[in-house]
């Protein structure tokens, strides 16, 4: 095989993109991993794992190097739910400590475990199907400045490049039609306010958002938001900050660092994408994400689907996407049961103490979550904004009568 052809390419150095090498490489294939920063890379995410992620990264990757961590509060103990009508946060306590890891640190470390041949600071241009595969080309960023092209050969590729994903722009064009967008900005800050560091923070109140969040890692505030539709991310980041000085003493000395994000919403609609023929996505790039934005489990799980599915279709002479929509439905329906109230908490990844729950929460203490909830979704930038509801409602109600969601794969 000539140095610049393999039989997987895949595109983006994430969680998603490492399983799916690592599966690959496993599997025999000569298997390239690109990446369009210089590695080790920030990204804009909570940075905790669930049981299930933990697990399986011991089981496939090997043990998590303690430099992945957050040295100052390596694990958390809990979730913690503020909202206007709360006395005091609801507290969902983890049966199991919950790791707080970079995630600069933690890709890097699957990256280089995957086995595959990494090659970073690529951008990705073009993905041209071939007679026996796909040609990636793109930009090749070098330390002396120079930019230079790249072109390399793959039967099967991997699209694990997010959720404004380049490759799935290129090779499904439409695929997000119609499609809402959702943003999100993260701030870390130096500073103080009034929360508990062992908990991940999450808050009710109407004017910040869809999702708003506070988390600390060795010496950092990180303070999040996310809006849905057209409202503007960062004047709800500025309605939260405001929130957080008011309500929670917060007092910033100095901005370390501003992270972002933007990609459509899919996963309230019943829209997923998979890939076509050869080409398969994985990650975010496919819509799977867990409620609260959690979606360090589903990059894994996708991406090592994804690997099994170029691995079986290479042995069967089947196209992959044929493979992977059999054996990905396990987890589509996983992921839209964190949008189901009636499965969220039973079905989620991390391993909660219910009876410590109900032990330190009375039933008046849910009943006002609800309410805040209930205004919570109304709000500009929320779920709402873009009308998810019907169909969200809708899924329950299937759910309960046929065991299974209305997808079609």
């Amino acid at each position: 095989m000539a140095a610049n052809n393999y039989d997987a390419i895949v595109i983006g150095a994430g969680p998603a993109g490492a399983a799916a090498a690592r599966r690959l490489t496993a599997g025999g294939m000569k298997t390239l991993l690109i990446e369009k920063k210089k590695l080790p890379r920030n990204k804009m995410c909570s940075g905790i794992l669930s049981s299930w992620a933990v697990d399986f990264v011991n089981r496939e990757f090997g043990v998590i190097p303690e430099s992945a961590y957050s040295q100052e509060v390596p694990f958390l103990t809990g979730f913690a739910v503020h909202g206007p009508s709360l006395p005091r946060p609801i507290v969902f306590s983890s049966a199991v400590p919950v790791p707080n890891i970079w995630r600069s640190r933690f890709d890097y470390f699957l990256a280089r475990a995957s086995g595959a041949e990494i090659k970073d600071n690529l951008l990705m241009d073009e993905i041209e199907p071939e007679a026996k595969g796909f040609r990636v080309s793109g930009r090749r960023f070098r330390k002396d400045g120079k930019v230079t092209a790249f072109s390399y050969r793959g039967k099967y590729v991997v699209g694990a490049d997010g959720g404004a994903s380049r490759s799935v722009q290129k090779m499904i064009p439409g695929a997000w039609r119609g499609m809402p967008r959702g943003s999100g900005v993260q701030f870390h800050y130096q500073g103080e306010v009034n929360l508990n560091p062992r908990h991940y923070h999450m808050f009710i109140y109407p004017g910040v958002g869809f999702y708003a969040w506070a988390s600390f890692k060795d010496g950092q505030i990180r303070v999040g938001a996310g809006a849905l539709g057209r409202v503007k991310v960062t004047s709800l980041h500025g309605n939260f900050l405001r929130l957080l000085t008011r309500e929670y003493g917060l007092k910033v000395k100095d901005t370390i660092r501003k992270e972002g994000m933007s990609g459509p919403l899919l996963a309230p609609f019943n829209r997923f994408v998979l890939g076509r023929d050869n080409f398969l996505t994985a990650g975010d790039a496919t819509g799977v994400m867990h409620n609260g934005g959690e979606g360090i489990s589903c990059a894994l799980a996708t991406g090592d689907l994804a690997g099994k599915a170029v691995l079986e279709a290479k042995r069967t002479g089947q196209k992959a996407l044929e493979v992977y929509r059999e054996i990905i439905r396990g987890e589509v329906e996983l992921c839209l049961d964190q949008f189901n109230p009636l499965r969220l908490w039973f079905k989620s990844p991390m391993r909660l103490d219910f009876r410590s729950i109900w032990r330190n929460h009375s039933l008046q203490d849910f009943r006002a979550m609800a309410r805040d909830m209930r205004d919570f979704g109304k709000q500009p930038g929320g779920l709402g904004e873009v009308k998810a509801g019907k169909n969200l409602k809708r899924n329950m109600i299937y759910h309960l009568i046929h065991g299974r969601y209305p997808v079609e794969l």
